[in-house]
């Protein structure tokens, strides 16, 4: 009973459509059934997932578990610190560009609609923490913060020398300086996008 009320709740329903994509990753999509989820030994570490993506915002869910699948990583141990360390530098090093800056765009969206203002206005309202935890959780990409006046004064003016290391740790501008040059079409987008948010 316990396990049919979990399966009928919001999380439940959630967990059964990362089944679902984790089962269509491995070419298994007969096995996705209501039915196959709820009698399946992976039940609950599928609702500890929807848990570990609500506690990171987890940007991409998809690409996540395609990854693991790659990885040949069981759900077993998708939250544990390794797992979610293969994503993290995966989304820096490999996701396309176009794509990091998808998920930079939604998050600054997300964020300024959170806090009542203009997206152009993020960097007025956000606190360091809130900054180093969003590049912690890969939820804002180099490629629009080092491309941003706004955010290169906010780095000057609102943080502690101890944020600003903490923050130019997690974006390491050597190597995104050196990725801009021999990336001279994905610069382009990052800047075009940073002009028509004002940022």
């Amino acid at each position: 009973m316990k396990r049919e009320e979990d399966f009928r709740s919001l999380e439940g329903q959630a967990a059964q459509l990362f089944y679902k994509a984790w089962m269509m990753h491995k070419h298994r999509a007969h096995t996705t059934s209501p039915s196959a989820f709820k009698e399946s030994k992976y039940f609950n570490m599928f609702i500890k997932f929807v848990n570990f993506v609500k506690q990171t915002k987890l940007p991409d869910t998809d690409a996540y578990i395609k990854l693991m699948v790659q990885q040949k990583i069981e759900p077993n141990n998708w939250t544990s610190d390794i797992a979610y360390g293969r994503y993290l530098e995966w989304v820096t090093r490999v996701l396309p560009t176009d794509r990091l800056i998808e998920i930079t765009v939604t998050s600054m969206f997300d964020y300024a609609d959170e806090s009542h203002v203009n997206v152009s206005d993020v960097f007025t309202v956000i606190s360091p923490n809130e900054i180093i935890q969003m590049l912690h959780q890969r939820r804002i990409s180099p490629w629009i913060l080092l491309n941003s006046r706004k955010f290169s004064e906010f780095f000057r003016n609102n943080t502690t020398p101890e944020e600003r290391v903490i923050m130019e740790s997690l974006i390491n501008p050597d190597y995104w300086m050196s990725r801009f040059k021999s990336h001279t079409d994905d610069l382009k987008l990052a800047k075009d996008c940073v002009i028509a948010l004002d940022l």
